[in-house]
């Protein structure tokens, strides 16, 4: 499971990456990380040691399969190993690599090494001109579907000794008592075929915390919980109510620096023992003010007026580890995958709303279809969704902006078993979601009579009827913007004066980009006055209907 929370607030384009991922590719789906990380721990046969000493089987599976002179060809020995895992619940985003396995590619492996009990075994390479997937699967004395491991770190080291970083991600595969995983980087060898060195770092072994909170989601204040527990040190959570709703934003300061990789806090509400849905998707991660981590989470008012509701800070520990290192050194050959390879140079211009970037590149291998574009730095181009369709079949896929080359955005879709691709196929780019940002916002929003008690006024903005909700609390002021019009997309921030003597407004919500909720509240600290006038930067618009076609055959 990849645990980096990925967020990105609308005022924060400049250092956006992940910005859409549909059905082809892989969202983090943090309700089942918990429900994973809920499960019990290995049992005492096992050999993670607990994380407070100094040192913090399953039988090789042969490949001595007997095949029959009267079969046809076989055509997936080369990853025969590979397929006798149930690789489906892993791979269920990566459909290109399911498909690669199906047609029977794939670089056979089959290295293992044992580390306290722990065995860990590197099945299959899948190296395309795309990038390259290592398929793996772990076993530990005693295992089971009840443990809850992860590994730390896994990595790739070229020859030169330059560190390849990827995500890594494994599930529990119940016919082979093992878990079953992959590590998957954009990284590809130059040449046909690379030398490198994998490494997979301290194995963890982690259970769930539930810790009751005594908080009170209608008094309009901050609350403050000193947790002092498995390295988490203090819990700030502050209410929000935005109309049926009601925002919890929650800071967890540390006191052990490292529990910050693995707690994943989130504030769960109870009826009885029964977990409350929240009413909206979540947001976790984003660095607070001091560096803590901060998370955004939404739950219905009627659910909350509950009379035996209750409230708890739900959180992972690290019980047990493995603090080794596992290491394999691959030859890596990337040459059974040319055949299905296709590289177009486009060069086809796209332009919308006075935003421009060109297609430069097409790269279609037997797992992915890769369109690389050009573009000046920072541009966002004004659509959330994209889809390929492919002889009239629709990819969904999403958008990778370039790391660290601000210049250039790359769309990734995964090409699903069945599907042929031909120098002459027809593909057409389709951008969807239609949202646009606006700078014509020129009026001041004036705030009076500023108190404790939220009063509100109506402005317009580019011609929409918007709601501000104003009050202070613990000294600070907060401002909340809102409209009834769904096609309003929101306010970014917003700022008080101008020139050297502006301040800017501190964003308390983190908002998607297009993702239909126009409210955000903005924060402006140790607010004396009693009257306020507050500017825009900017503000957007979204029109879900609206949908860009583009030819990319070259």
């Amino acid at each position: 499971m990849e645990r980096m929370r990925r967020h990105m607030d609308k005022e924060e384009q400049t250092f956006s990456r992940l910005i859409n991922e549909d059905k082809q590719l892989e969202y983090p789906d943090f309700d089942a990380m918990w429900n994973r990380l809920e499960k019990t721990l290995p049992g005492p046969g096992d050999k993670l040691q607990p994380v407070d000493m100094n040192a913090p089987k399953r039988r090789r599976l042969r490949k001595a399969a007997v095949i029959s002179i009267l079969s046809a060809v076989l055509v997936a020995t080369p990853v025969v190993a590979a397929i006798s895992y149930n690789w489906d619940q892993i791979l269920s985003y990566r459909s290109g690599i399911q498909s690669a396995l199906q047609q029977g590619l794939g670089q056979s492996i089959e290295k293992s090494v044992t580390q306290d009990g722990a065995k860990l075994t590197v099945h299959t390479a899948i190296v395309d001109d795309n990038r390259t997937v290592l398929l793996y699967s772990l076993k530990t004395d005693g295992g089971s579907e009840k443990d809850s491991l992860y590994f730390a770190k896994m990595q790739l080291t070229d020859s030169k000794g330059n560190v390849i970083e990827g995500r890594h991600s494994q599930s529990w595969d119940q016919a082979n008592k093992a878990w079953t995983g992959y590590f998957e980087t954009e990284w590809t060898p130059e040449g046909q075929e690379a030398d490198v060195r994998f490494t997979a770092q301290k194995l963890q072994s982690f259970s769930s915390v539930q810790r009751d909170i005594a908080f009170r989601p209608f008094e309009n204040k901050s609350q403050l919980f000193d947790i002092q527990q498995d390295g988490i040190g203090k819990l700030t959570l502050q209410p929000f109510i935005q109309g049926d709703k009601v925002m919890f934003a929650s800071a967890v300061a540390f006191s052990d620096a490292d529990a910050q990789a693995w707690s994943h806090p989130r504030i769960g509400v109870f009826k009885g023992d029964t977990l409350v849905k929240d009413a909206a998707s979540g947001v976790f991660g984003k660095p607070g003010e001091h560096g803590e981590y901060t998370g955004q989470q939404h739950f219905a008012v009627s659910d909350l007026q509950e009379p035996t509701v209750k409230y708890k800070l739900l959180y992972t520990r690290e019980d047990r580890r493995i603090d080794k290192t596992w290491t394999y050194d691959l030859h890596l050959d990337k040459k059974q995958m040319l055949s299905g390879t296709i590289k177009r140079n486009l060069n086809i211009p796209i332009a919308h709303a006075e935003k421009q970037m060109v297609l430069k590149e097409m790269i279609v291998t037997p797992t992915q279809i890769r369109i690389k574009a050009s573009h000046e730095k920072y541009l966002r181009f004004p659509f959330v969704n994209y889809a390929l369709e492919v002889n009239g079949k629709v990819l969904n896929g999403g958008i990778w902006y370039g790391g660290d080359n601000r210049e250039e955005t790359t769309f990734r879709f995964e090409l699903p078993p069945g599907l042929q691709v031909t120098e002459q196929t027809q593909m057409t780019l389709i951008a969807k979601y239609e949202v646009l940002e606006h700078r014509d916002a020129k009026e001041p929003i004036r705030l009076k009579g500023i108190t404790e008690q939220k009063q509100t006024s109506t402005t317009q903005v580019g011609g929409y009827d918007v709601k501000w909700t104003y009050y202070k609390q613990d000294g600070n002021l907060y401002v909340q913007s809102e409209s009834a019009d769904p096609s309003f997309g929101g306010i970014n921030q917003t700022y008080m004066g101008t020139g050297k003597s502006s301040i800017v407004g501190r964003r308390v919500s983190a908002n998607m980009y297009g993702d239909g909720n126009n409210q955000s509240i903005d924060m402006y600290p140790n607010f004396t006055g009693t009257d306020a006038e507050l500017y825009i930067f900017w503000y957007y618009t979204d029109n879900p209907s609206k949908e860009l076609r583009v030819d990319v055959k070259g």
